[in-house]
């Protein structure tokens, strides 16, 4: 059983997920699998926030599953994106065309950072 599949199983145990969403992202990799569209370098698409110089979120999504997992990035998380103008969407479809592995975005302002990253 492949990583994603176990991260999902257990995110569906912990009630972290429904369902129908652990369905939803199954599936979502079963198809990401059969059209291999991103980089095989990479392979987690990582997004980490630090506010007042402290990680507040450390998200690691597997590049299969990443626009599927966009809705469960936390509100910080894309709060603090949105207020620096990065767009998700753009960064899936940049995924999506074989982006090479390495950072995306890095924005530092006030001891306030966010990277995000593919690794």
């Amino acid at each position: 059983m492949s990583e994603e599949r176990k991260k999902i199983l257990q995110m569906l145990a912990e009630g972290k997920i429904t369902v129908e969403e652990a369905n939803e992202l199954l599936n979502a990799l079963n198809e990401g699998q059969e059209r291999q569209s991103v980089s095989r370098e990479a392979h987690f698409l990582r997004i980490k926030v630090w506010e007042d110089g402290k990680e507040k979120v450390n998200v690691n999504i597997p590049l299969s599953l990443a626009k599927m997992f966009m809705k469960f990035i936390p509100t910080e998380a894309k709060l603090q994106m949105e207020s620096h103008d990065i767009d998700l969407n753009a960064i899936i479809r940049d995924i999506q065309n074989g982006a090479p592995a390495g950072k995306l975005v890095e924005i530092v302002d006030d001891g306030d950072r966010v990277e995000i990253y593919l690794d």
